[in-house]
């Protein structure tokens, strides 16, 4: 992971900013909601991940917009402007509208958890709410380790079935026998992995007495201010969305208020926050480096 600005504030900050990036793409469908959380999800992710990461990203993400917004425009028949029948079903052009925004919004929030796992490792999220609630904060932490963890078994059990195979070509029942294979492995892999966690936390003392606390996360003056800042944000946006955003309309027509050009600004603010403390640590840096 690049490691940069943001990664080393104080986790409640990252916790909160995430809160806000995620809640509010699953909040509105407004298109140009949408279409800011979309661009900064993506640009947040180009600069945690690199290009390549972007291009898959944007490969799957536009697969996912395709079928939303087709599947929406062929089983939905409301809407008053008809752009084309398939058969005898109309196809207008607010189902369509209403299904890329409704595939942009699903896309841009699995790009916002994709940079969240990313940023908001295990060990922040523990130190963050260990004390609060300290089964639950383990398990949430090991679920999401365990996710990444399962695709990078999976792949190595995939490279290793191809270099069994050599330059010979599976056929389609092969590539099914392969794939049960592969399943079969991986549940037995997890299960093993279950047992020896288990046991490693039993042999340790897990759950015996009172669990002790180590943190290395200090709250300072700057990650004060910047909390302050992120929460006064989220404040300002999450009020004009949930007052009035949301009440943009899809059917029978498209019709809402129309977005003050600050407002947008001040959303695509909150969502480059991370962008926006790197570049002025690189302005800080830079006559150094002349």
């Amino acid at each position: 992971m690049k490691q940069h600005v943001f990664c080393h504030v104080h986790p409640a900050v990252i916790f909160l900013y995430f809160c806000g990036a995620i809640g509010f793409a699953m909040s509105t469908m407004h298109p140009l909601y949408v279409v800011l959380s979309l661009c900064m999800a993506f640009l947040y992710g180009l600069y945690l991940k690199g290009w390549r990461s972007l291009c898959r990203s944007l490969g799957y993400g536009l697969v996912i917009l395709v079928i939303v917004a087709a599947a929406n425009a062929f089983f939905n028949g409301l809407g008053l402007t008809v752009l084309f029948h398939v058969g005898d079903h109309p196809i207008t052009a607010e189902a369509l509208c209403y299904g890329l925004c409704a595939g942009g919004m699903l896309v841009s929030v699995i790009q916002w958890f994709s940079c969240y796992q990313e940023v908001m490792t295990s060990d922040k999220f523990l130190s963050l709410f260990g004390r609060l609630a300290p089964t639950t904060s383990m398990m949430v932490s090991m679920i999401f380790r365990y996710i990444p963890d399962t695709i990078r078994k999976a792949r190595e059990i995939q490279t290793a079935q191809k270099a069994m195979l050599g330059n010979e070509s599976p056929g389609k029942k092969q590539e099914l026998s392969q794939g049960i294979r592969m399943a079969s492995i991986l549940m037995s892999w997890s299960m093993e992995s279950s047992i020896e966690t288990a046991d490693s936390m039993r042999s340790r003392g897990y759950g015996e007495t009172k669990r002790s606390h180590y943190t290395k996360q200090k709250i300072n003056r700057y990650d004060v201010i910047l909390l302050c800042v992120v929460g006064l944000l989220i404040a300002v946006n999450g009020y004009w969305i949930f007052a009035r955003a949301n009440q943009f309309a899809f059917y029978p027509w498209m019709e809402g208020v129309s977005i003050p050009w600050w407002m947008g600004t001040l959303y695509a603010i909150l969502l480059g926050i991370p962008l926006l403390l790197e570049g002025r640590e690189q302005l800080c840096w830079l006559p150094s480096r002349l």
